[in-house]
């Protein structure tokens, strides 16, 4: 009897967190108006990667309002900074003047053919948005 209670227990608990995740992933949405981050040449040229930790404040009508650098390498910060003033939210699933913060996480690869470095832009929420660039690296002979 105590394994089943034990056992039902468990289920419950699980069900709660994963009511309580979902409910977090819907209270974080991805913005339904944005300009496409870049990857700054200077920094894919330095070859800097690394995390921008950024702040937003939104408005009644969900756009963001004010905006600012928490922590990251200079070469990034204004990318990341100037996306972030273009997001525009659906009003009524992000409180106004709340103080959000999200993450732009750059990486840079090597690619293996001369060209336009192929860029990827990935967002689950609006928490974190990830920028993967290529840069060409000629073979060593």
């Amino acid at each position: 009897m105590n394994i089943l209670r034990s056992g039902i227990a468990t289920g419950l608990m699980f069900m709660v967190v994963t009511m309580a995740v979902s409910a977090l992933d819907q209270s974080f949405p991805k913005p339904i108006g944005s300009v496409l981050p870049t990857y700054p040449e200077r920094a894919r040229a330095a070859r800097v990667a690394g995390i921008v930790k950024l702040w937003f404040i939104l408005n009644g009508r969900g756009k963001v309002t004010e905006a600012g650098v928490v922590s990251g390498n200079p070469l990034l910060r204004d990318a990341a900074v100037s996306t972030v003033k273009s997001w525009r939210f659906d009003p009524k699933v992000l409180p106004a003047n709340v103080r959000f913060e999200t993450d732009f996480v750059y990486v840079l690869n090597v690619q293996a053919n001369e060209g336009e470095p192929k860029l990827t832009v990935s967002m689950r929420d609006c928490r974190r948005v990830e920028i993967v660039s290529e840069r060409y690296v000629k073979p060593i002979e």
